[in-house]
């Protein structure tokens, strides 16, 4: 019996991307968009999207670059997990910031 192979569609592969790393960046799909190209055969993953951030002042937030480079650590993961190809990188360029509201106690 021989192994078969799968294939995903690259369409599918770009949703599939976008929705990572939307869910990465904790913001909504439609804010999100990717490109997806070969990288000597594995995938580079270049995102462009707004991130969300707690409100100025919360304290214990990370800066924007700690936050952009873990969310596309983040996604790299996923991305490969869910796929199970080989993601040599995800750039991400964030072209917003969504602040997200604090809850009154």
């Amino acid at each position: 019996m021989t192994a078969g192979r799968d294939r995903i569609a690259p369409k599918a592969l770009e949703r599939l991307a976008r929705a990572v790393a939307a869910e990465a960046l904790g913001v909504r799909l439609a804010e999100t968009s990717v490109r997806i190209s070969d990288a000597g055969g594995a995938l580079a993953v270049r995102v462009q999207s707004p991130v969300a951030l707690p409100p100025l002042g919360a304290g214990s937030a990370a800066g924007l670059t700690v936050r952009l480079a873990d969310a596309a650590a983040d996604a790299r993961r996923r991305l490969a997990e869910l796929t199970g190809l080989e993601v040599a990188r995800v750039d991400v360029r964030a072209t917003g910031a969504v602040i997200t509201e604090r809850r009154v106690r």
